[in-house]
């Protein structure tokens, strides 16, 4: 048995609206002693070469309404139809199956092959665009990381008045909230640092002191939220990021140790949530 991870996603995903519009690529990495098979053969993936992620989004959307139709008109076997037709598509989709393998890997203790899995996605995410992520439930709107007991929660949304999508100006809002979950630690936000990625694949960095003119102190249990905004020349994208912050020593009461906070990766969405 060879022991390669098989990635071949060239067929089914050709570039469309919001990906990245880079080709798919072959690639081989070493598994271990055991054969995974991440992504489908180009075998698997020839017949369904008519098939690109926009089609596979949209009609994944539309089987997961009609089994809820289905259910609640008690018609069991159209649900059971459409649940097998639903995972048939799940298997032409290289994010669900990245995902599926790497929870297996981690039930099963697998952590090498789970790290291996992980970096797949990874690149992934780099090939596929938002679009993709957002269908396999990788990427939301929202996002929380948690880094030395600093917990960062976002929720973007879309601001249509502001937006002009003729002139390819789609403006987004994002609220965040910060919290100190520690029981004895002083923290303190000194700056901030924004990588933005529009549905081209445009990455944009920014950088600056503290967040919306403040760069403000939280005690232990306490938070501090605040609303900001981006725009894109497309209607999707992504961010994520990091805060700098210090920590009060409580031996000598001067900020002493530096710790960069994560803010965990979110979409910005045309088609998401909106606002005013």
């Amino acid at each position: 048995m060879a022991n390669t991870l098989y990635r071949c996603i060239s067929n089914l995903h050709r570039p469309t609206a919001g990906t990245s519009g880079r080709p798919a690529v072959f690639r081989q990495v070493s598994s271990g002693n055991r054969s995974l098979r991440l992504l489908p053969r180009a075998a698997d993936t020839e017949a369904n070469a008519s098939f690109s992620l926009a089609d596979i989004v949209r009609r994944r959307k539309d089987i997961e309404l009609e089994i809820k139709l289905a259910v609640k008109g008690e018609d069991f076997k159209a649900a059971a139809r459409l649940k097998g037709e639903l995972e048939d598509l799940n298997r032409k989709d290289p994010v669900m199956v990245a995902k599926k393998e790497l929870e297996r890997s981690i039930k099963d203790e697998r952590y090498e092959d789970a790290a291996r899995i992980k970096a797949q996605i990874k690149q992934l995410e780099e090939e596929l665009g938002p679009m993709a992520l957002e269908a396999a439930g990788l990427l939301t709107t929202q996002s929380t990381a948690v880094t030395q007991g600093i917990k960062v929660q976002v929720q973007s949304f879309y601001l249509p008045t502001k937006s002009s999508p003729s002139a390819g100006r789609y403006m987004f809002a994002y609220h965040i909230v910060i919290t100190n979950e520690t029981s004895d630690t002083i923290v303190q936000l000194r700056n901030r640092h924004w990588i933005i990625v529009d549905g081209r694949g445009k990455m944009e960095e920014v950088r600056g002191p503290g967040v919306v003119g403040e760069q403000p102190i939280l005690l232990p249990g306490k938070s501090h939220a605040y609303t900001s905004g981006s725009s894109l020349t497309t209607p999707q994208g992504t961010m994520e990021g990091e805060y700098t912050m210090v920590v009060l020593s409580p031996e000598d009461g001067q900020w002493a140790k530096t710790i960069e906070v994560k803010i965990g990766k979110f979409l910005l969405d045309a088609e998401g949530p909106q606002a005013i």
